[in-house]
């Protein structure tokens, strides 16, 4: 709203208003952190002559990467799109957008040259549903490694993490200081019991969390009931588990964490990234072999700047929970007081039966009076 003002020198009042110069916002989110826009003056022109046919056209349509799109390609050979990629590189300006546009338009191609992306946000200026559509593939042209510090994610964004198809590993992470800040205007989620079991009931009944092998869960308040609600994700073989007392204490017991087998991680580093760990499943020759193809390009992206710790804290304990084969009952099972038995009635042959729904009034069987009986009650 525009304010009023008052000159002192001359007397004048005024109204002025606050108004922010155009920013990348207006190009569309994919671009917010990075420019569509091939660099000015960059091989303009020839020492002597004008410019190859070839050499200015590859300029205008790398002009503005914004009007491309994989559809534009369909009829474009490899070895012009290439020389493109190519160009890329030299003006640097091989953008996230770009890297996708290739990916999807050249499947076999582009994973000999670009088989690796790797993007970090650390101070996010989108919502986060918004970056959660950055690194969809519907098609599953690539596949997709996600870490997210929950500082930037509320509940029902972390729910809409199911929704990335090509999702093949993720990490949750919840800083530390963000757990003691009550004075936030909007209180972000950290990752609880409640949240996961959301998590199985999409990845049971909509297909989501398909391809997830790996799950790195750092500084969570979870409980045994979480990892039982994610046997529900169906190609999950790891759980790297860093500072998670909950899920610590009961993967340590005598018992341990039904249908998973837990190892301490060795060495005093601290623990591998998710990329690192999501590799290493692709070679551990006792897992599964994953959903997704394995030479497809890999997107490596991190939402929120993650604690840095050079060394493992000496109170941080950190575990690899490995998929077993063993069965594993509904979370919902011989948890809190035991259930009544169903009611059982017998039928007329004698035989048990259960009984379905309420009790319905049956008439009872009564000897009948014959008609001539009850005339002769009246002479």
């Amino acid at each position: 709203m525009p304010s009023h003002r008052l000159d002192r020198r001359t007397g004048q009042t005024y109204s002025e208003t606050t108004s922010a110069r155009a920013s990348v916002f207006s190009k569309g989110p994919s671009w917010v952190h990075e420019t569509p826009f091939l660099t000015r003056g960059w091989e303009e022109t020839n020492e002597f002559g004008s410019p190859s046919l070839k050499h200015s056209a590859m300029r205008q349509t790398l002009s503005d990467q914004r009007n491309l799109v994989p559809q534009l390609f369909e009829n474009v050979p490899w070895r012009i799109a290439a020389y493109l990629w190519d160009c890329l590189g030299r003006s640097r300006k091989r953008t996230f957008y770009m890297w996708k546009v290739f990916a999807t338009a050249y499947p076999d191609e582009f994973r000999q040259i670009a088989q690796h992306r790797s993007m970090k946000i650390e101070g996010p200026r989108l919502p986060m549903r918004d970056y959660l559509e950055m690194v969809k593939s519907e098609n599953l042209r690539w596949r997709t490694v996600l870490t997210i510090v929950n500082s930037h994610a509320r509940v029902p964004e972390m729910v809409d993490v199911s929704s990335v198809r090509n999702l093949v590993a993720l990490e949750v992470s919840t800083p530390p200081q963000i757990n003691s800040c009550e004075d936030l205007e909007t209180p972000m989620a950290a990752l609880s019991d409640r949240i996961v079991r959301t998590w199985s009931e999409l990845a049971e009944g909509s297909g989501g969390f398909a391809h997830v092998r790996v799950l790195k869960l750092c500084h969570q308040d979870l409980s045994e009931v979480a990892l039982r609600y994610l046997r529900a994700l169906p190609s999950l073989q790891v759980i790297l588990v860093h500072d998670c007392q909950g899920i610590h204490s009961v993967a340590t017991s005598a018992s341990g964490a039904a249908g998973w087998e837990y190892r301490r991680l060795p060495g005093e580093e601290g623990p591998p990234t998710l990329y690192e760990l999501y590799q290493t499943s692709l070679t551990d020759q006792n897992k599964a072999e994953p959903t997704l193809d394995r030479d497809s390009p890999i997107l490596d992206f991190q939402i929120g700047q993650a604690s840095r710790t050079p060394t493992r804290p000496k109170n941080a304990q950190t575990l690899l929970l490995y998929r077993t084969g063993a069965t594993v009952r509904s979370p919902t099972e011989g948890s809190g007081p035991q259930a009544k038995r169903p009611k059982v009635g017998v039928s007329a042959g004698g035989e048990a039966q259960k009984r379905l729904g309420p009790r319905r009034p049956v008439m009872k069987d009564r000897k009948t009076k014959d008609l001539a009986e009850v005339l002769g009650q009246f002479f």
